[in-house]
């Protein structure tokens, strides 16, 4: 797979890192999703992440039904990192 060229595309600081990213880059998408998911309830994003106990709807899986635990785990500490990071603006 050939290596993408952000240079035609807008460039936004990110928040983890303080560096200018591409709107159209992984790190970028990654950081919408966590943002996406800090600004949810806690009683939503908890089912968004986990799901619904014993269903088979992909709808009702939640992250965890999809992705995996490792990916919910993940999340949760990025969601927890970025908080920290924005209480400190």
């Amino acid at each position: 797979m050939p290596a993408r060229d952000f240079a035609n595309h807008p460039l936004v600081r990110s928040e983890f890192t303080g560096e200018m990213i591409s709107t159209h880059s992984e790190e970028w998408r990654h950081e919408c999703e966590v943002a996406f998911l800090l600004a949810m309830p806690l009683a939503k994003r908890n089912v968004f992440l986990d799901g619904v106990a014993g269903t088979t709807d992909r709808e009702d899986r939640g992250i965890k039904g999809v992705r995996g635990e490792a990916a919910v785990a993940f999340l949760r500490s990025e969601i927890q990192r970025l908080s920290e990071i924005r209480q400190r603006k």
